[in-house]
């Protein structure tokens, strides 16, 4: 069974690609899934990136390596930073437990996914849950019995 560490986040911009690249440098043979959530109509994101926008189905999963490692994006950070396979799912609040689903068996067999979304929590208990709050402190919550 694949373990599952979520790297979760009070707000967009507040560090959760920069601890998942850190995690990925040392966990060999992991996996990454970063998930983008429109939540109703509105944009999360601090960075106005018009990302939210382009949400029009309720869920896309992306592996197109042309997107995946545009540099810059967080995808590509995930990758550089030792991801084995990164996967995107950008979704509606609607779409995302089926969304979830379909991605997270999109994985090729790993020993474990790194996953960067904080709306995942509401349907699936990870192995281990990072949370980033301002200020760059954490907590950590290891879910026994958990993916």
């Amino acid at each position: 069974m694949m373990r599952t560490i979520v790297v979760s986040g009070e707000k967009s911009g507040i560090g959760k690609t920069y601890l998942a690249e850190h995690l990925l440098n040392n966990l060999r043979g992991w996996s990454a899934l970063k998930v983008t959530v429109k939540k109703n109509g509105v944009c999360q994101s601090v960075k106005n990136c018009g990302l939210c926008q382009e949400i029009k189905k309720p869920f896309d999963i992306i592996k197109d390596k042309n997107i995946i490692n545009q540099p810059g994006k967080d995808t590509a950070r995930l990758k550089v930073a030792g991801a084995n396979e990164v996967i995107w799912l950008k979704a509606t609040t609607g779409g995302l437990k089926s969304g979830l689903e379909k991605a997270l068996a999109e994985f090729s067999k790993c020993p474990g996914i790194v996953i960067e979304g904080t709306s995942v929590l509401k349907f699936l208990k990870p192995y281990l849950n990072l949370h980033v709050y301002s200020g760059g402190t954490y907590t950590v919550s290891h879910l026994r019995g958990g993916n």
